[in-house]
């Protein structure tokens, strides 16, 4: 072994050697604490005011899907044609630490199941439906009493050409939910 080869390991050794005495004094030898901890979500008052212009009811108008549409599979990532936005945090399931969506009486019906809201800015939110393996995100942003922008659908599957559709949301008076 040459000069600059011993050298070389034993900075290598060294290395190691001080990198790991480092990683046992961080790691608590107590079990609980590698245990993942719920994360306690605090809402800002920004953040619940702009929920709070953003809840009530709205028609939604999904447009044609580009390049192409879902045929029989279309019922996956189609919407309730009529939705209430409701400033109330989900406490179960995908819905958790999200607001609520809840279809109204629709005559179109879309995909039921999970569904719930983020709020994104003072202008922008995110409505996502999902199971887990299905489902849509609608990216909106607000233009008055109007919500435009892009629906996003997902599977559990990865797919080889993304497609995409526009999206508006018409508010409107919830009294005939």
């Amino acid at each position: 072994m040459t000069a600059s080869l011993r050298v070389r390991a034993t900075i290598v050794g060294v290395f190691l050697f001080c990198g790991l005495s480092a990683c046992r004094q961080q790691v608590p030898h107590d079990s609980d604490a590698l245990m993942p901890q719920p994360q306690v979500r605090t809402e800002t008052a920004a953040e619940t005011q702009a929920a709070a212009s953003f809840a009530g009811c709205y028609e939604l108008r999904l447009g044609r899907w580009w390049p192409w549409g879902f045929g029989k599979e279309n019922g996956y990532v189609t919407p309730p044609s009529l939705v209430q936005l409701i400033a109330e945090r989900g406490a179960q399931g995908f819905e958790q630490d999200g607001y609520l969506i809840r279809p109204m009486k629709s005559p179109t019906t879309g995909r039921g199941g999970p569904s719930y809201w983020h709020v994104k800015s003072d202008e922008k939110i995110d409505l996502i439906w999902t199971d887990g393996f299905t489902g849509v995100t609608l990216e909106m942003e607000k233009h008055g009493n109007e919500l435009s922008g892009r629906a996003h659908p997902h599977f559990d599957a990865v797919p080889l050409i993304p497609r995409t559709a526009n999206v508006t949301a018409q508010r409107i008076a919830c009294a005939d939910k």
